[in-house]
């Protein structure tokens, strides 16, 4: 099969193509074909500093961790998925259902397993969850990362409410789908962006309301104007303490903060310890609760999909690359100039 290793991608930023042994499923195993993937934040995170668990062999080491394919083999015992079915997976794949346990980040596809920018993949049969007919491969492969923790964080524990009002940060892949599924739930939603086109886009998917926080870098206090002083029911923090203290002034008595992402802080928006006490004062009397997410369980993952299908919702795909152009893929990606998913097809 063919695959594309990390090799020497933080200096080159190139991966390279290589022929590997077709895999075979063991018990309890099912041999995937891979259909599409695609890049996320993490995944540029991970190849271009090298956090790759297996630090000997990371040259080796196969990115991405978004996937959509057909069930090609079966290992001894499998009953939970036949082949020519069209499956997905979480890739944090011991995460099935119930609570997150932090063990379960060491065995994460893309990170410390291999990920899936290949043409075939041998995984756990447990944990994959069959495509509804409604998704395409390209539809279910954009949804394992970006999709799946925006549903934690607005629908799973965010517990977004009809005629509720959330605010997402920036136009990420995380941010567009928290849009589409505040929607779907029957949310009023207001964006931030620090690009007025990207804002026209979002309302055409579905946002009522955005805010350009290049020209209004007080953006919590647009968000009041456009809640009459109430605040947002939920913020959904994709981008860590750089907006920490914009997401407690723009949330609403009793509001809820989703931090999802943990980006490095602006120089001149830094959580200073000089400025603590009144962010605490913030978080203790408009009684509001923070909490992490960390992407989402398999139940999660089918509950999403479900309700996509329910709702005639699809994601946003910006573009799409060929198997060979997985570089192009990156580097388009890389650029910020997007809006939804690049998406690879395998």
């Amino acid at each position: 099969m063919r695959a594309y290793e990390v090799g020497d991608f933080a200096q080159t930023r190139r991966l390279r193509l290589v022929e590997r042994p077709d895999p075979t499923p063991g018990p309890g195993e099912a041999l995937v074909r891979i259909r599409s993937t695609g890049p996320n934040a993490r995944d540029f995170h991970i190849i271009s500093t090298g956090m790759m668990e297996r630090s000997a062999s990371a040259p080796q080491h196969i990115p991405l961790c978004d996937m959509a394919g057909d069930v090609i083999a079966l290992g001894e015992g499998v009953t939970q998925v036949q082949i020519g079915d069209r499956v997905t997976m979480p890739h944090y794949r011991l995460w099935l259902d119930g609570p997150w346990n932090e063990s379960m980040k060491l065995v994460d596809h893309g990170q410390t397993l291999d990920g899936f920018l290949r043409e075939q993949a041998v995984v756990p049969a447990e944990a994959l969850i069959k495509i509804p007919d409604a998704l395409s491969h390209e539809d279910a492969g954009t949804l394992p990362s970006a999709g799946l923790t925006a549903w934690q964080a607005v629908v799973a524990t965010g517990k977004i409410e009809p005629g509720e009002t959330m605010v997402t940060i920036g136009t990420g892949g995380v941010s567009v789908f928290a849009a589409q599924w505040g929607k779907m739930m029957g949310a009023r939603v207001i964006i931030t962006s620090s690009s007025d086109e990207k804002i026209a886009r979002m309302k055409d998917i579905g946002a009522d309301a955005g805010i350009n926080y290049r020209t209004h870098p007080d953006w919590h206090d647009a968000v009041m104007d456009l809640t009459d002083g109430k605040g947002a029911n939920l913020v959904v923090n994709t981008v860590g303490m750089a907006e920490l203290d914009g997401c407690l002034q723009s949330c609403a008595s009793g509001g809820r903060i989703m931090s999802v992402g943990s980006s490095p802080v602006n120089k001149d928006r830094v959580w200073v310890n000089a400025a603590a006490p009144r962010r605490l004062g913030l978080l203790i009397m408009r009684d509001l609760t923070m909490k992490g997410i960390v992407v989402g369980s398999r139940a999660m993952f089918k509950d999403m999909m479900d309700k996509m299908v329910e709702h005639n919702v699809r994601p946003v795909i910006d573009r799409r690359f060929s198997f060979e152009e997985a570089n192009e893929a990156l580097d388009y990606a890389a650029k910020g100039a997007k809006l939804g998913k690049v998406v690879i097809r395998v």
